[in-house]
């Protein structure tokens, strides 16, 4: 297990994939042709068939008309048995029509813009999953709705007696029963990334106060390994869980925000005030780069674990383009070095 999670982070760093084996559960009859090819090739031998008929019919059937009836026979066998030069798995059919069929039906485009995100229903991802923007910490959705979203504390039952849990389950039924917007409530939880933050930021707090070299460096690889191999490793996951509601965009902006904030104060007073043997839940409301982070996990979990907390830059970068950091300095490096020679 450790061999592939290694072999996999190496692979990413050198920006390589490893496609899986392909097996071929298909039972071969002579050579190349296997018996769902020749089921396959049923309806067009049973089409020039009864082609054949008609033309026997009329009086037409001789050499050539003979001939151009296998067409459609040696046609249907030729693209079932041709495999693609590439992916040798696949026949010629299934991957210059089946494969072109499906990609067309999934009908994803992509686009090239300098500048600003500009917010259309067409070009951004955002409004593809209704998401306008990020305001007030809340999401303003495309069809007019302000969205809060709290995270709440686990409680772990499996380690109560009866009682104990009998306790928890009458007390989240009081919550249930006390909220008078509780139809609105909507219970999620959700996998994401785990987060050393907090504590790599006390290992670099530290490492600048030690003066020992052997102890910096000691603290620096650390600190890349907490970052190589727990930090950004899709394996290791936290699930967390979220309670969401919204409330409508009226006329009035500021009236649906103070309304919703409102909600919201009064449904972390109700979680925090929920009490259970020894102890309570905590309750967090998101603000607005915890819900940048959660939107980015959500639609695309990959990136968003590799990037890190470098998506909150990323999302409100207003620059014609973006690089990575090596080709960064290299191109300051080169800037530099031209001013350089020009002012010489």
């Amino acid at each position: 297990m450790n061999d592939s999670i290694s072999q996999k982070d190496r692979l990413r760093q050198e920006l390589k994939v490893q496609l899986p084996v392909p097996i071929d559960s298909k039972k071969y009859l002579i050579g190349n042709i296997a018996f769902i090819d020749i089921l396959l090739m049923i309806p067009f031998f049973l089409l020039s068939l009864l082609i054949g008929l008609i033309f026997f019919n009329l009086g037409i059937l001789n050499l050539y008309t003979m001939i151009v009836l296998g067409l459609p026979v040696i046609g249907a066998f030729l693209a079932i048995t041709t495999k693609h030069p590439i992916r040798r798995e696949l026949a010629f059919w299934k991957y210059y029509l089946l494969w072109n069929y499906q990609y067309r039906k999934r009908n994803k485009e992509f686009f090239i813009e300098k500048g600003a995100l500009k917010m259309t229903s067409d070009t951004d991802t955002r409004a593809k999953i209704g998401i306008k923007n990020v305001f007030a910490n809340c999401y303003e959705t495309t069809d007019k709705y302000f969205v809060k979203v709290y995270e709440v504390g686990s409680l772990n039952t499996s380690l109560m007696d009866l009682e104990e849990e009998r306790e928890v389950y009458n007390a989240f039924k009081g919550f249930m029963t006390t909220l008078n917007f509780i139809n609105e409530i909507q219970f999620e939880q959700i996998a994401s990334p785990i987060s050393l933050e907090q504590h790599l930021m006390k290992i670099e707090k530290r490492n600048l106060r030690e003066s020992n070299p052997v102890k910096v460096l000691l603290n620096q690889g650390y600190v890349k390994s907490l970052n190589d191999n727990i930090q950004k490793s899709r394996e290791l996951i936290t699930r967390k869980r979220y309670v969401i509601f919204r409330e409508k965009i009226g006329s009035n902006r500021e009236k649906s925000l103070n309304e919703i904030s409102t909600k919201g104060q009064m449904l972390k007073s109700k979680l925090e005030n929920v009490t259970f043997a020894y102890t309570t839940l905590q309750v967090t409301e998101l603000k607005n780069d915890d819900l940048i982070k959660l939107m980015f996990v959500c639609v695309d979990y990959d990136n968003a674990v590799s990037v890190g907390d470098e998506i909150i830059k990323r999302a409100s970068d207003k620059a014609d383009f973006s690089i990575g950091e090596v080709t960064a300095k290299n191109l300051i490096e080169t800037l530099q070095k031209n001013l350089t020679e020009k002012v010489n």
